[in-house]
C-alpha cells in the first residue's frame, strides 16, 4: 500500500518526537511511532508488519536525502562517446559482424552494444537476398528481352490475351524448417515430424494472362517432350479462344522438354512467330525466374495458401491447389502484371543484372 505525503511526514515527526535521551544517546521507538500512526489514521488498512518496515524505509530515506519522498531516478549514465565511435568504426570495417561478436570485440555489454547501434548510430539489420547466379552474357540477354517487351508487349490489351507459363512440383508433406519451428514447454516434449524417404508429390502446370488463369494441369512423372506436348499443351490450347490464338503471345522457359524442335513446330501451328522461348526470337532469357509471374508470385502464393491445413492424400492436395487457383481473380492478375512491368524497368535500370534486392 502506498502512503500519502501527509502520512509519511507524520511518521518522521512521530519517530523523532518519541525519542528519549539515554546515557547521552538518543533512542527512538518504532513501536511508539506505529501506535501514534494507527491512532492518527485509524482507517488506513496497512498490515502492522508492513507499517514497521515502511517506517524504517521512510526514516532512512529522510536521513539520507532530507526528504520523505522518493527521489527521481537519474537513470543510466550516458554512453561514452569513445565507445560509440569505436563501434562505428568496427561496423564500417565489417558490416556483417553480428552484435554478439561486436560486443566481444569492443568489450562492451551486448545490451549496451544493441542500444548504441540502434539509438546512437541509427543502424538497422537487413537480410541478404539470395539470388540465382548469373553467367557471362546473361545480362545482355535480359536487356534484349526487356527492351523487346517494352516495345512489343507493354500493352494491357495484348497482355490480356497473352499467356506466361511454368510448372512446379508440390510435395504432399510441404516443408518443415526445424530451425523456425519451436514448442514452448516447461519440459522437452520430444516432438517430431515424420517425413517420407521419397516425398509424395504432384507436378502443377499453370498459364496466366492479365485476364485469366488456365490450369492447374497436373502431372505425376518427369515432363519429357512428348508428355509436355500431349498432356499439357494440348489441354492448354483447347481452352484458348479465337482472339487469344490469333493475336496473343505464349511464353515458356528454356527447359529441354519445352524447346525440342517438334514441340516448337507444334506451337507455331497455333501461335506462328508469337512464341517467347529459348531457341526462338523473341527469346525468353535463361536464369530469369524474377520475370515470370508464376515464379515471382503465383507459385509462392499457392504453396502458402495450400499448406494452411494438413493434407493426407494427393487427391486432397490437388483439390486444395484447384481451390487456391480459383481464388486468383482478375484484379490479382492485373496487380501481378503491373509487378512484372516494374521488374522489366528495374532490369533496365540495373543493366540486366540483379535488381530484386531493390524492390
Amino acid at each position: 500500500m502506498v502512503l500519502s505525503l501527509e502520512q509519511n511526514t507524520f511518521i518522521v515527526m512521530s519517530y523523532y518526537r518519541n525519542g528519549t535521551l539515554q546515557n547521552g544517546e538518543w533512542v527512538y521507538s518504532i513501536n511508539a511511532c506505529k501506535e501514534e500512526f494507527f491512532a492518527k489514521f485509524p482507517n488506513c488498512n496497512i498490515v502492522e508488519a508492513n507499517l514497521i518496515a515502511h517506517i524504517r524505509r521512510v526514516v532512512n530515506r529522510f536521513v539520507a536525502t532530507g526528504s520523505v519522498e522518493k527521489g527521481k531516478s537519474v537513470g543510466r549514465p550516458p554512453v561514452n562517446e569513445e565507445i560509440v565511435q569505436d563501434l562505428r568504426q568496427r561496423i564500417e570495417q565489417s558490416p556483417k559482424t553480428s552484435l554478439r561478436k561486436l560486443s566481444l570485440q569492443a568489450d562492451v555489454p551486448l545490451s549496451t552494444c544493441q542500444k548504441i547501434v540502434r539509438k546512437n548510430l541509427n543502424l538497422y539489420p537487413y537480410k541478404i537476398t539470395t539470388l540465382q547466379e548469373l553467367r557471362p552474357g546473361d545480362s545482355e540477354r535480359h536487356l534484349e528481352y526487356c527492351n523487346w517487351f517494352l516495345n512489343n508487349l507493354n500493352d494491357d490489351r495484348l497482355l490480356d490475351i497473352s499467356f506466361f507459363s511454368d510448372e512446379a512440383w508440390v510435395n504432399l508433406s510441404g516443408y518443415v524448417n526445424s530451425q523456425n519451428y519451436r514448442i514452448w514447454s516447461s519440459e522437452n516434449p520430444h516432438a517430431f515430424v515424420e517425413t517420407r524417404l521419397h516425398p509424395v508429390k504432384v507436378g502443377v502446370w499453370i498459364a496466366v494472362s492479365r485476364r485469366r488463369l488456365i490450369g492447374p494441369i497436373f502431372f505425376h512423372e518427369t515432363i519429357n517432350a512428348t508428355r509436355y506436348r500431349e498432356q499439357i499443351l494440348e489441354i492448354f490450347i483447347n481452352q484458348l479462344d479465337d482472339e487469344e490464338l490469333q493475336n496473343g503471345y505464349f511464353q515458356h522457359d528454356g527447359a529441354t522438354a519445352h524447346t525440342t524442335q517438334e514441340n516448337l513446330v507444334h506451337l507455331q501451328q497455333f501461335y506462328g512467330n508469337r512464341i517467347i522461348s529459348n531457341r526462338l526470337n523473341p527469346e525468353f532469357p535463361p536464369r530469369s525466374p524474377d520475370l515470370t509471374p508464376l515464379d515471382f508470385c503465383i507459385f509462392g502464393h499457392l504453396k502458402n495458401e495450400v499448406f494452411k491445413r494438413r493434407m493426407h492424400t494427393l487427391e486432397e492436395l490437388m483439390e486444395e491447389i484447384r481451390n487456391c487457383c480459383n481464388t486468383i481473380d482478375q484484379q490479382m492478375l492485373q496487380n501481378i502484371f503491373e509487378n512484372k512491368k516494374k521488374r522489366i524497368r528495374k532490369y533496365l535500370e540495373h543493366n540486366g543484372g540483379h535488381f530484386q534486392q531493390f524492390l
